[in-house]
């Protein structure tokens, strides 16, 4: 079965590109888990809150349930009640704070095919050599290196489209909870506390 796969003739290159493939798909799906059960913790914590406020006529009885609430929006809340220049910056802290590890998840997204394609490039270079040595052109002189070089052309794909993809769903996540927070916020500037 390997040897239908071409991993009986794979290099010590193409194996270290597959390794460092292999470790990027794993920080970019750990990325990817952390940050789906984060956001949809902290989305959770703001919709009791916001839920609260909206049903709330009697606003001391919303500032000891804020003091309680361990959301986002229930910070602002509070923080607004004194300045609004300090919820403005809280929630700025809070984008840059979550927002923090999205760079790197984009950029396994952006390499990984490119990665790929030098171990690609590698094992077309291992063909043309193959092709010299022997002398002679055949299916059995180019396939170890031909393989080779799918293989890691395959790797690359396989690890950069669900980071591309986990990377657009989650970021646009993000971006949704923090545009309700910052119409939150405005709500609150407009509104007598």
């Amino acid at each position: 079965m390997a040897n239908y796969f071409g991993f009986s003739h794979i290099g010590s290159i193409a194996i270290v590109v597959l390794a460092i493939l292999a470790v990027m798909s794993i920080f970019s799906w750990s990325f990817m888990i952390y940050k789906w059960f984060q956001l949809h913790s902290i989305s959770k914590k703001n919709s009791v809150f916001l839920n609260k406020f909206i049903e709330s006529k009697d606003r001391g009885s919303l500032s000891s349930f804020a003091q309680i609430n361990e959301s986002y929006a229930a910070n602002l809340y509070l923080l607004s009640r004194d300045s609004y220049a300090s919820a403005a910056t809280f929630l700025e802290i809070i984008n840059k704070k979550i927002e923090g590890s999205f760079p790197w998840l984009a950029s396994v997204g952006a390499t990984s095919p490119f990665i790929g394609l030098f171990g690609t490039v590698w094992g077309i270079i291992n063909a043309f050599s193959s092709i010299g040595m022997a002398q002679s052109v055949s299916i059995s002189t180019v396939a170890p290196g031909i393989s080779e070089a799918l293989i890691t052309t395959a790797a690359g794909i396989f690890v950069a489209v669900p980071a591309v993809i986990g990377y657009n769903i989650l970021h646009s996540e993000l971006t949704s909870m923090i545009g309700e927070l910052e119409g939150f916020l405005e709500a609150l500037s407009n509104e007598k506390i």
